[in-house]
Formats: C-alpha cells, sequence, structure tokens
C-alpha cells in the first residue's frame, strides 16, 4: 500500500513539473487574459503578491488554439513564424538610500554590478599612415610623382642645366675635365652628356669613368708621339691616335662596367679639346651641335638608332634583327632604341661601344660654341633652333636653362641635360 502511493506522489510530481513547464512558455503571450489564466505573475500586480493560478494541461491547450484562431481569422498567423525570443522578465524597481533608482535583469548570464558601473569602452581611431615621398620618389617602387629635379651649373667656359624628367627616375649624367696639363705645356678639356636607361647604374658609372679613361689615354699617347720626325706628321699622327685613344677609352669603359654584372645602358656625347682641336664622339642618340660665330648650326654626330641604314646592316650582319612596332620607333631584337650604347649586356652581342669621333681645327669664325644635349631636347627642340637660343641669350642668363624649358614647354617629358662649351678660349695663339 505504501509502496502504491510512493508511485502515485512520483506521478503527481511529474504532472507538477509538466505544468510550471508550460506556465513559463506561455509567458511569451502578451495577452493579459493570457497571463491571468494561464497562472503566471500578472503584470499588473508588481506591487503585491504574486498571486499563481492553478493550470491544466487542457486550459493551455485550448487557449492556445484560441489565440491560433483569432490570428487566422485577422490574417498574421504565419505556419512558418520564427520561434519567440527566450523570455526576460523585469522585476520591479526598488529605491536605494542614496534615492536612486537601481533596476536588476533577470538574463542569463546575468550582468555584475561591477560590470554595470564600468564606463563604456573608449576606442580611439588610428591615425593614418602619411609617407613622405622626398624628391617626387616613390620608395615602394610605384609611379613617381611629377616633381622635376632641377641641376644648374656655371663652370669656368661653361655652363650646364638639367631637369628630371615625369616618368621615372633621373637617369642623365654629366662630367668635365678642365686644365689637365700633360708634358709639353699643353692642356685637355674634356666634356660629356649621358643619357641612361634601365636604371642609373650606367650613367653613374659612366659618368665617373670615361672622362677619366679618355683624358689618361690622350695623355699617354701624347708621350708616345715626342719622338716623331715632322711637326706635319706628328700632327697626322696624333689626329689618328687621338682618335684611337677615345675609341680605346669608350671601350675600356664599357668592359669595366659590363664586368660588373649590373643592368642598364647609357648613351653618350663627348667633347675632347687638346691643342686647338676638337674631337666629338658619341654613342646613341646623344648629340652635339656646333655654333657658328655666324649663327650657322652644324652636326658634329649622328643618332646612331636601328633606323639608320647602315646600322641596320651592321645588326643583321651580327645576326641579329631591328624592328619598327606600332610607334614607329625602331628597336633592335624588339627591344633597345638605340644602336650604340654602354652596357646592355643582353643585346651586347649587337649594341656595340665603339663611338664614332668627328675632328675639326678650331677657327675663331667657325667655331664659337658647342651645344652638347640628350635626347629629351633633341625631340622637340631642331639642332638650329638650339644655336638662335644661345646666341641670343645674354651674357648674363644661362642658356641651357632656355633650351630645358623650351623643350619642356613643346611637351618633352623626358629627362633633358644640355651643357654649352665656349670654344673662343681654346683658339691657337
Amino acid at each position: 500500500m505504501l509502496c502504491g502511493v510512493e508511485i502515485l506522489c512520483s506521478v503527481v510530481a511529474v504532472f507538477a513539473g509538466l505544468a510550471h513547464a508550460l506556465g513559463k512558455a506561455l509567458m511569451t503571450i502578451c495577452s493579459p487574459k493570457f497571463s491571468t489564466a494561464a497562472g503566471v505573475i500578472s503584470p499588473t500586480a508588481w506591487g503585491g503578491a504574486k498571486k499563481v493560478h492553478p493550470v491544466s494541461v487542457s486550459t493551455v491547450t485550448a487557449l492556445v488554439e484560441s489565440e491560433k484562431q483569432q490570428q487566422l481569422a485577422s490574417g498574421n498567423y504565419k505556419d512558418a513564424a520564427p520561434p519567440p525570443s527566450p523570455p526576460v522578465l523585469v522585476l520591479p524597481a526598488f529605491k536605494k538610500k542614496g534615492g536612486s533608482t537601481d533596476h536588476q535583469e533577470q538574463t542569463a548570464p546575468a550582468t555584475t554590478k561591477a560590470a554595470r558601473g564600468r564606463p563604456p569602452r573608449l576606442v580611439i581611431p588610428a591615425a593614418p599612415v602619411v609617407v613622405a615621398r622626398p624628391g617626387g620618389v616613390d620608395p615602394f617602387g610605384g609611379r613617381e610623382t611629377d616633381v622635376a629635379t632641377e641641376t644648374e651649373v656655371k663652370g669656368e667656359g661653361f655652363c650646364l642645366a638639367s631637369r628630371r624628367g615625369v616618368r621615372h627616375a633621373m637617369e642623365d649624367g654629366y662630367g668635365f675635365i678642365t686644365h689637365h696639363n700633360i708634358e709639353g705645356g699643353s692642356q685637355l678639356a674634356f666634356y660629356g652628356v649621358y643619357d641612361g636607361h634601365g636604371g642609373r647604374a650606367a650613367v653613374d658609372f659612366v659618368a665617373d669613368k670615361l672622362g677619366k679613361n679618355v683624358v689618361a689615354a690622350a695623355s699617354t699617347m701624347s708621350r708616345h708621339q715626342a719622338g716623331s720626325s715632322s711637326p706635319s706628321q706628328q700632327r697626322r699622327e696624333e689626329e689618328d691616335d687621338v682618335t684611337a685613344a677615345i675609341r680605346a677609352a669608350y671601350l675600356t669603359t664599357d668592359s669595366e662596367f659590363l664586368s660588373q654584372s649590373v643592368r642598364g645602358g647609357a648613351c653618350a656625347a663627348t667633347a675632347l679639346v687638346k691643342d686647338g682641336e676638337l674631337y666629338v664622339s658619341n654613342v646613341g642618340d646623344c648629340r652635339a651641335v656646333l655654333g657658328s660665330r655666324g649663327g650657322v648650326a652644324t652636326a658634329l654626330t649622328s643618332d646612331q638608332t636601328p633606323g639608320r641604314d647602315d646600322e641596320r646592316l651592321r645588326i643583321e650582319s651580327s645576326g641579329g634583327y631591328v624592328s619598327c612596332g606600332g610607334s614607329g620607333v625602331w628597336r633592335v631584337q624588339d627591344s633597345l632604341a638605340v644602336s650604340r650604347a654602354f652596357g646592355d649586356a643582353g643585346v651586347k652581342q649587337w649594341v656595340t661601344c665603339e663611338p664614332e669621333t668627328t675632328r675639326l681645327r678650331l677657327t675663331a669664325d667657325d667655331c664659337y660654341f658647342l651645344v652638347l644635349a640628350s635626347d629629351g631636347l633633341w625631340c622637340k627642340v631642331s639642332n638650329q633652333e638650339a644655336v638662335d637660343a644661345v646666341a641670343a641669350a645674354a651674357a648674363s642668363t644661362n642658356p641651357c636653362k632656355e633650351l630645358v624649358a623650351m623643350a619642356r614647354s613643346r611637351g618633352s617629358r623626358d629627362d633633358i641635360t644640355v651643357m654649352v662649351v665656349d670654344l673662343q678660349r681654346f683658339l691657337p695663339v
């Protein structure tokens, strides 16, 4: 008998637990009649006792079905409606001694009093990273800013101006050697303008080495000519030997650069003055133009490009080829736009560094000044225009700077370097 009573009590306890769970679920229904009929705490009774009414399964089922029928009649019932949010029970506010009101929310998990009293987290926005680009150079390898770097030099008997282009870092260079004494009381003077490509390595090397090698070779040649038989024969032999010395200096400089296994190349236009003789040499498309006292322009060099018939034949006879793309520019092996240059190891088999040299005797009328410049000038300014600008320039101004400005105003975006040499000071007395 006692065992039967225990079983009955267990069954009653199970049903009581089920009724309690169903009662908590009904808290999601906002209708006041549900809150009182289902046996939950009435929202209007926060100030008094919490009265709980008995509940049964049949009562809950009837109430839910009644609410469903009302929603169907009003068109608000949806079979696929999302499940209700978990119930939140809000307890009545109570006064603290200080007069303030404290609300506690029975949520899962509950928030501690210390967390509620902590101020909100302060978020400081990160400042933008600003990268300076000194001189317009991008340290990350991207395209550089359009900031031109200008150089202006006024030396004894010459002047120079140079301006960086807008497409890349400055790749032009220049060099000069003046008042170099050799045996016999003679003096040598050397001037050069260089135009690099594929980086600054080649142009920096050539600017540093070529002038020294040319002057050293010419000085050595002069010592060897001291025992010649007659002055006229000595002059003819010396002319040939100076040209050969310049050629050897060019090839030596090229060989020294190639031995470093560094990429890139450089064009050059140089002038060597010795004992009243002018020797002008070039590789590539740097150019030298002579200005006479009467204002006549005479080109002393010829641009060495694959478009020249003799250069194309030389390259093709060596097993290479030249081509002209849609831009109208002739190139060696679809690559280089000049046919002679320092460096350029990848096409050295066809792109020689052997210079073409022009020699002339300095005279008062025919040899007034010499203009040496990179192709950044010559692509926009003609030989005669350059001579006219120099002849018209006032003595106090730098004609090189005016020529640079002229080329840039006409749309030259390349590096521009211009050097003007006063030849009158080298006239034989």
